[in-house]
């Protein structure tokens, strides 16, 4: 199994780095994201063409109730907290 291979704040909104994904894996998640969670999101990319999911300042609460759970402090600052 693949995971991301990182994340962090971006502007009022955050990025998902999945280089590792193929194109069509990360239009699957993001659509995922959108279905499931109501997240807004889209695909950006770095200037290396590598893609990532941007989650919408509108849709961070809701990320943030979601996975907040899940991390430990020291790793909260990706979430802007």
């Amino acid at each position: 199994m693949r995971c991301a291979d990182d994340g962090s704040k971006h502007g009022s909104g955050l990025h998902i780095s999945v280089y590792s994904f193929s194109e069509t894996d990360v239009d699957k998640l993001m659509y995922t994201l959108q279905d499931k969670f109501k997240l807004k999101c889209s695909i950006h990319y770095n200037r290396d063409n590598k893609p990532r999911i941007y989650i919408f300042k509108e849709s961070m609460d809701t990320l943030i109730n979601l996975v907040k759970p899940y991390f430990i402090k020291e790793m909260l600052y990706k979430l802007g907290l």
